[in-house]
This record gives structure tokens, C-alpha cells and sequence, in this order.
């Protein structure tokens, strides 16, 4: 019902005239051919990364499912709770796509460059503040939680994996590639995100998880490896000027 409500009120939206993009009922169905090759140039990358990163995702969890029931409750419960930390670099990654998009299409690579550090940094400075608080409230927030000790022990550890790994990483493993992407470098971001998926995330899961018996403590740690080899990736990509050479619209 949420989503249906949310859906109306956007569909409203966008055919409000007094907003500088607006719809039309006779033109919802594009004709622009060309445009709309340009716009599937990035969205057809995006998509094909955000299915296999969720079938990853899947593949994760079911190396997890073999730790046992107290390890398989704790990874429930610390991806609920890690939500917290990292909620503004979740909403700052809309933001990137819109006012990157913009300056590339103005060809200001300048204020593309300059806004999206800026962007970054208030990512991070937020996913710190966050962590921070997450940190000193956990005991409470755990507390909600009608688990065993064990499961409390895994969680808590958990947790502050992530949120460490988060305010290190985040922005420049997910905020930054959608910079990217805004500018039309899309297929280096998939590459690197499939690779890195396969690889780290993956890969290392089952080497830590498995083989080293670390359990689902290693399966986390190899996310944060994920992050590491994305967020090397997309920095370089960023500082070698090569993502200026795109223009999508």
C-alpha cells in the first residue's frame, strides 16, 4: 500500500507543468530513439550489476546459512540494524546522479569534480556521526532483540565491523561509481562490481567463511574486502580523468 500510494503521488508529480521536467499525456511514450539509446547505455549496465550484485547477495546468504542457527540469527540482525550508519550515503547517492548528470551535461567537469567530493565528504562525516552513536546506543538497540547471548555476541561484533568498514568505504565504493554513472561511464562500474562481487565478495566468503572456518564474521570481513577493491578501483577511475570522456545526454 506504501508503495502504491508513493507511486501516485510521483506519477502526480511528474505531470506537474509548473516543474521544469515535466510530462505530457501525449508524449509519455518517447519517440526520441536516440535519446532513449543514450539513456538504456547506462541503465542497461546498471541493471545488469544490480541483478548480479542481489544474486551474489543470495549467494552470500547461503554460505551463511551453513554457520548454524546463532550465526544465521546474528547476520539477520546486524543487516537490519547496519541501515542506520550508512542511511545518508543511501540518500546522498540519489543526489550524486542528479547533480553530477547535470554538470556533465553543461560540460562543467570542473563542478561535476568539485561537488562530488563535497558530496563524498559529507557522506562521510555523517556515516562517522552515525557510527559513533550506533556504537554507544547497540547494547539498547540489541536489547530489542529477543536473542540468545551467542547471537548477541556475533551481532555486536558484526555491527561494528560494518559500520568501521562503512565510514572508511562506503562513499567511495557506492557514492563514487554513481558519479561515474551520471557522467555515462557505466560499463567500467559493472565490470568492476561484477568482478569485485565474484571475486571478494564471493570468493573470499568462502575462503574466509569456510576454509578458515572464521564463520559468518569472515563472510563480513570479505565484504569489507569488496569495498576495498571497488573503492580502489573507482578512485583510480576518478583521478585518472578518464570518466571525463563520456557525456551521456
Amino acid at each position: 500500500m506504501s508503495r502504491a500510494v508513493a507511486g501516485i503521488v510521483m506519477t502526480a508529480l511528474a505531470f506537474n507543468a509548473k516543474h521544469e521536467v515535466y510530462l505530457k499525456a501525449k508524449n509519455v511514450f518517447c519517440r526520441n530513439f536516440e535519446m532513449l539509446r543514450r539513456i538504456l547505455k547506462i541503465a542497461i549496465p546498471n541493471a545488469i550489476e544490480n541483478g548480479l550484485f542481489a544474486l551474489g547477495r543470495v549467494l552470500v546468504t547461503s554460505i551463511v546459512a551453513m554457520f548454524g542457527t546463532a550465526q544465521i540469527a546474528a547476520n539477520g540482525v546486524a543487516g537490519s540494524v547496519d541501515l542506520i550508519a550508512i542511511i545518508v550515503v543511501s540518500a546522498m547517492n540519489l543526489a550524486v546522479v542528479t547533480v553530477v548528470g547535470q554538470c556533465v551535461g553543461a560540460n562543467r567537469y570542473d563542478e561535476a569534480e568539485h561537488y562530488l567530493k563535497k558530496m563524498m565528504k559529507v557522506s562521510w562525516i555523517a556515516t562517522a556521526v552515525l557510527t559513533v552513536l550506533v556504537w554507544l546506543c547497540l547494547p539498547m538497540i540489541l536489547s530489542c532483540f529477543a536473542v540468545s547471548e551467542e547471537t548477541y555476541h556475533y551481532a555486536y561484533i558484526l555491527v561494528m565491523l560494518h559500520n568501521i568498514f562503512a565510514t572508511v568505504l562506503h562513499p567511495t565504493s557506492f557514492n563514487l561509481p554513481n558519479g561515474l554513472r551520471a557522467a555515462g561511464d557505466a560499463k567500467f562500474t559493472m565490470y568492476i562490481g561484477i568482478g569485485s562481487m565474484a571475486m571478494f565478495r564471493i570468493g573470499s566468503a568462502v575462503l574466509f567463511g569456510i576454509l578458515l572456518n572464521m564463520g559468518v564474521v569472515g563472510v563480513w570481513i570479505a565484504m569489507g574486502m569488496d569495498w576495498l577493491a571497488r573503492s580502489v578501483a573507482f578512485v583510480w577511475r576518478f583521478k585518472s580523468k578518464k570518466w571525463q570522456k563520456f557525456r551521456a545526454i
